[in-house]
């Protein structure tokens, strides 16, 4: 079966199954979620642990010895495999695959790796045997309106409201970071007076953490937020990412948008992404396309010493021309 995350906690009022697979790429929520887990399994009687980590290299005949093993005290036993991005070989699956068909009720298997792709994983035989025999819980990103229900919620729970002024500014800050969000919610909790969260509450408490990549640049951008985008592209300059790098994603998307505009063939992408680049194409005016590509090969040329500006002021530009609020000519040159 599968399960998302919200949907762990009543799925834990219930029997365990035997065995859990905890795939993704946010640790914070991978984290939370292995801990209910394991919380569960000890009020079951599951007092032995043990764990395999990809980090020092599984012995999978190891795992199977210790999985058909007694227990060395008689009791219950949680058997940890952690792949992170490895995935098992041949003997590994097929050994995955064996306990599960043993499927004894004083051993619980967890798993944890990495986001599962479609084709590779989905399709292997260890994964669909998870799915079969226990649940396979994927973890995705916490953005946009789930990220203001997230910390909504995490809030709540330390008793807590805060405004729109206050959550606007906290998300500014910790956009992208999951983990940071968690801890300045749980700082928060130690100065909020009567449970309200204010905006000064923020500025005094949360440092910028947010992290972004260039995708989450281009992201912000096909949705035609404008602010987001400046904010994103900022932080990244910040950060170190170097200019060459954001050009490279800023000027993949002007060439998608300008196939999609004059009705050319686009590169292969998401179905997803796709349709929000179409949704930006034809929102656009051709010319805007246009002053766009422009836009791109500047900022190369100032990147590589070519011509005279600040090639992150190119950048800039760029990003406003392609959210659909263009700054005035004068500033664009």
């Amino acid at each position: 079966m599968r399960l998302r995350v919200e949907q762990l906690g009543k799925h834990l009022q219930g029997d365990l199954l035997n065995a859990y697979l905890v795939a993704g790429d946010e640790p914070l929520q991978q984290d939370e979620a292995l801990d209910a887990l394991r919380a569960s399994a000890r009020e079951r009687g599951f007092d032995e642990r043990h764990r395999f980590s990809a980090d020092t290299g599984i012995d999978w005949n190891a795992l199977r010895n210790e999985a058909q093993s007694m227990s060395l005290f008689g009791g219950r036993r949680i058997l940890e495999l952690v792949l992170l991005d490895k995935r098992p070989d041949k003997n590994g699956s097929e050994i995955i695959r064996e306990l599960l068909a043993q499927g004894s009720p004083d051993t619980l298997l967890l798993v944890r790796c990495s986001r599962l792709d479609r084709r590779r994983d989905w399709n292997s035989a260890w994964v669909k045997a998870l799915e079969s025999s226990g649940a396979v819980l994927e973890v995705w990103p916490v953005e946009g309106k789930q990220l203001q229900h997230w910390l909504r919620e995490r809030l709540s729970s330390r008793g807590l409201s805060i405004g729109e002024e206050a959550l606007e500014l906290l998300i500014q800050r910790s956009e992208g970071n999951l983990l940071a969000a968690a801890q300045e919610v749980d700082k928060l909790a130690l100065i909020a007076d009567d449970g309200q969260v204010t905006a000064v509450n923020v500025q005094q408490a949360v440092g910028d953490s947010s992290r972004y990549t260039p995708f989450d640049l281009t992201d912000a951008i096909s949705g035609g937020d404008a602010p987001r985008a400046m904010r994103i592209l900022r932080t990244l300059r910040a950060e170190g990412v170097e200019a060459p790098v954001v050009l490279w994603a800023l000027a993949r998307e002007v060439r998608t948008l300008d196939a999609l505009a004059s009705g050319g063939a686009p590169p292969r992408m998401p179905p997803q992404r796709l349709r929000a680049l179409q949704a930006q194409a034809n929102r656009l005016p051709p010319r805007q396309i246009h002053r766009a590509l422009q836009l791109a090969v500047q900022g190369d040329q100032a990147i590589k010493g070519m011509s005279p500006g600040d090639p992150w002021q190119h950048l800039a530009s760029l990003v406003m021309r392609l959210t659909g609020a263009p700054l005035p000519a004068i500033m664009e040159r």
